[in-house]
């Protein structure tokens, strides 16, 4: 049964090429333009994920393939669509997808499927404004309380309008408004939608060359997962200096999260984030520490954040713990442009985890990360990743590895 919130997000998918099409013209050469001036869409990805987690009998183990096909057409009065396509295959079944009920394998969450991934149209017809109406992919700041997920297969999308701004000078202005999440679990999952009125707000200011401020709300209201609905205030500074040849790069966030909406319980939690990274020739080293606050019920939740970007790519904190988290952090790293035949590009990174709890004191354990990736010219980048994670007995332990080859036109 279609519920009033699920008619709200199909009628922003409605809107979107409807609003595209009452934007043309009843001119050939103008519709002939927006074949001409638009582009195809293509971005493909084969992934091998590995993982070995303590407490299941069978390790995992996946091939998926991902495909994204679609096209942007070019602009008529400042108007344009985009409509994309987005496929998950997968090469065998020894793992546990979420939905296909192998519960003895580690979860690899890349259920197969084909589905609309985005499907917006985009108005750019304002002095430095741009207005999205329908189904696309949001990154706000650093993706720590806003991102699009893009390292799972089917990534995090937004049936949602999305107005941004820059007519003021250094001031980046963005509001949406969310209909539905549509989740990286795909559509068949229970879990893979998120329905509600929620409002994300973000200002901007750049204090150029050296730092930008940035203040935003998250008002979530996800009618799924009422004890997920919450408003965070939070503020932001990041920014790079350079001392002669060394550029410092940093970044200091806060942010306070209240229930909101139809959340059952009274929620006072606070986040902190500190980041400072030195580099040198290609090489970069530094660390950081995140403080997410549990009140030994519930911890700082961050529902709609790219969390594979942050505490260890083991993603054993998807969700914070009741007693909180806290995250201190190391890396060094090194990038280098090279000119070997189709050999373009060279990087890897080390890291370094250690997870106490924010409330009590108990060790989560530590955390190693391997990563490197060789790019292939402006198109083609093969990566892998490896994740160890010792969880001291508080969490299970876990190994994971990664190889993926991507192809983006």
């Amino acid at each position: 049964m279609t519920t009033r919130k699920n008619a709200r997000s199909l009628s922003l998918l409605i809107l979107a090429p409807v609003l595209s099409l009452t934007a043309l013209p009843a001119v050939a050469s103008d519709a002939a333009a927006l074949i001409k001036d638009g582009k195809f869409l293509l971005d493909f990805r084969y992934r091998l994920e590995t993982v070995d987690q303590a407490g299941l009998p069978q390790e995992a183990t996946a091939h998926t393939v991902r495909a994204r096909t679609g096209f942007q057409t070019g602009k008529i009065n400042g108007f344009s669509l985009l409509a994309e396509a987005e496929t998950v295959a997968h090469m065998n079944q020894a793992f546990n997808d979420s939905l296909n009920g192998k519960t003895r394998r580690p979860v690899i969450a890349d259920p197969d499927g084909m589905e609309l991934n985005r499907l917006q149209v985009d108005y750019t017809g304002l002095p430095k404004t741009s207005i999205t109406v329908g189904r696309q992919r949001l990154n706000l700041d650093n993706q720590r309380f806003i991102g699009a997920v893009g390292f799972r297969q089917n990534e995090q999308t937004l049936d949602a309008v999305k107005i941004n701004t820059q007519a003021i000078e250094k001031l980046d202005l963005t509001y949406a408004y969310v209909a539905q999440v549509n989740r990286v679990f795909s559509h068949k999952s229970p879990q893979g939608e998120f329905e509600g009125d929620s409002h994300l707000f973000n200002a901007g200011l750049t204090l150029a060359p050296y730092a930008k401020v940035t203040g935003y709300a998250y008002l979530l209201d996800l009618e799924e997962q009422p004890l997920l609905s919450t408003a965070t205030y939070g503020g932001r500074v990041a920014g790079k200096v350079t001392l002669d040849k060394v550029t410092l790069t940093y970044a200091a966030n806060y942010a306070h999260q209240s229930d909101y909406e139809a959340n059952p319980r009274d929620i006072s939690l606070d986040y902190v984030g500190l980041e400072l990274t030195a580099s040198y020739a290609g090489i970069s080293v530094g660390g950081g520490y995140e403080s997410l606050e549990g009140d030994g019920v519930r911890g700082f939740a961050t529902p709609l954040a790219t969390l594979h970007k942050f505490q260890g790519y083991a993603d054993v904190f998807l969700t914070t713990p009741a007693n909180g988290i806290t995250d201190a952090y190391g890396r060094i790293g090194y990038e280098t442009k090279l000119d070997w035949g189709r050999v373009t590009g060279f990087s890897a990174a080390l890291w370094y985890h250690d997870f106490e709890a924010e409330r009590i004191d108990l060790s989560y354990g530590s955390e190693i990360n391997l990563e490197a990736a060789v790019k292939l010219g402006p198109k083609v980048t093969i990566s892998t990743k490896y994740a160890d994670y010792d969880g001291d007995g508080a969490f299970a332990d876990r190994q994971k590895f990664w190889l993926s080859l991507e192809y983006s036109y």
